[in-house]
């Protein structure tokens, strides 16, 4: 493998390790006639030129519904090793139960567990509730927005550092979809605000926009940017980090 090559595979999930975009993993488009929805998928590559080099991911998105009664799993590990170093050793576990008091507002419950050595982070675990609302900013076409507020009880143990450190942080987000019908451009944009409750100098910051606009009857440009920080880290840890991508995207 080309040793220059790596940061581009390495970037996407230095961001993946800071906060999480639960609202991007959720599934959506469903229907009241079905419970279940999800998705499993797995790979494993390996490839030897002078070193051997060994890619693994497996993710697991699974959502059952009923009535007003929404529980959603996800499950996510990555893996890459270049000779005899690991650049990447990840995993997340994240169970979520959302009940719908109104039609626009939803009450959550939340248990979280990641592990990322890239970012010095042996394990992290958390546990939260909150509320999330729903506001429609055009019916007609869809475009909505969801606000949403989040206690958090937090555990952390750093790599190389012995002693667990526990905060407790508000998570405050917001998350919108716009789309314009005459054009079929659809605009998502997802912001993160997690202070812990006395330190507002510890904080996780997350921002993702990405844009997709229509080429052809099928074919879409896609753009996305992604922006993430965490004053929390270990000082040698990376507290800043940014991705932006460009593609196509071919939709049936």
């Amino acid at each position: 493998m080309r040793w220059f090559l790596l940061p581009f595979f390495l970037l996407p999930l230095y961001l993946a390790g800071q906060i999480v975009n639960i609202e991007e993993m959720r599934i959506k488009g469903t229907n009241d006639s079905l419970r279940w929805y999800g998705a499993l998928k797995g790979s494993y590559a390996t490839t030897q030129v002078q070193q051997r080099t060994t890619v693994l991911k497996a993710e697991a998105h699974v959502q059952y519904k009923k009535y007003r009664h929404i529980a959603l799993l996800l499950l996510n590990s990555d893996f890459l090793r270049a000779g005899n170093q690991d650049f990447v050793n990840n995993r997340f576990v994240h169970l979520r139960y959302n009940y719908k008091w109104t039609p626009s507002v939803a009450w959550e419950l939340l248990s979280q567990q990641q592990t990322n050595r890239l970012i010095l982070i042996q394990q992290r675990s958390l546990l939260g509730t909150g509320l999330r609302k729903r506001f429609f900013i055009d019916q007609k076409s869809n475009s909505r927005l969801y606000l949403g507020s989040t206690y958090l009880y937090e555990r952390n143990q750093f790599v190389g550092e012995s002693p667990v450190v526990h905060w407790h942080r508000i998570s405050n987000y917001f998350t919108t979809t716009l789309r314009h019908q005459p054009s079929g451009g659809v605009l998502q944009v997802t912001a993160y605000w997690q202070p812990v409750i006395g330190q507002f100098k510890n904080y996780r910051l997350s921002t993702e926009c990405t844009l997709e606009l229509p080429i052809g009857k099928h074919l879409r440009y896609a753009t996305d940017f992604a922006l993430s920080k965490d004053t929390g880290l270990p000082e040698s840890a990376p507290s800043q980090i940014f991705n932006w991508q460009n593609g196509l995207v071919w939709r049936l």
